[in-house]
């Protein structure tokens, strides 16, 4: 079986990171679905996120159960409650971080890695360096 990069030769080009993450977002968009925004243009979309956002954090604790109640009745309607549970308690182990190609590559040189000329190849280069010093240390 050939690999494609990221080790688990199945194919796929993302890491099961990405993954996690495909799917989290894959779910808040049926979220959307089921509130009725799905067909909604993205800006209004956008806005109506945002206007619900800052209305949620002058929620009371009361008022914010209510309101939990409200979603967890349609989501138990919908059967879909527990994939979509699911899929939250994943997406909080995973941090998003935005990094220069510079800064990636003095992690790798930190970590005892090679920098590969090619940007396209510092994130799997990245990957196989923290695996290399994590088995180390194992």
């Amino acid at each position: 079986m050939s690999s494609n990069g990221n080790g688990n030769g199945n194919g796929n080009s993302h890491s099961p990171e990405q993954g996690l993450r495909v799917h989290h977002l894959a779910n808040l968009g049926g979220l959307i679905a089921l509130a009725g925004l799905d067909l909604e243009p993205p800006d209004f979309l956008l806005g109506a996120l945002l206007s619900v956002a800052q209305e949620a954090s002058r929620l009371t604790t009361s008022q914010r159960a209510h309101v939990a109640t409200i979603g967890r009745k349609k989501l138990d309607e919908r059967a879909t409650g527990k994939r979509a549970w699911k899929s939250w308690r994943r997406a909080q182990d995973l941090h998003a971080i935005t990094l220069s190609s510079g800064q990636v590559r003095e992690i790798i040189e930190a970590l005892g890695g090679q920098t590969p000329e090619n940007p396209t190849k510092l994130v799997l280069a990245l990957t196989e360096a923290l695996t290399e010093v994590c088995d180390e240390t194992a």
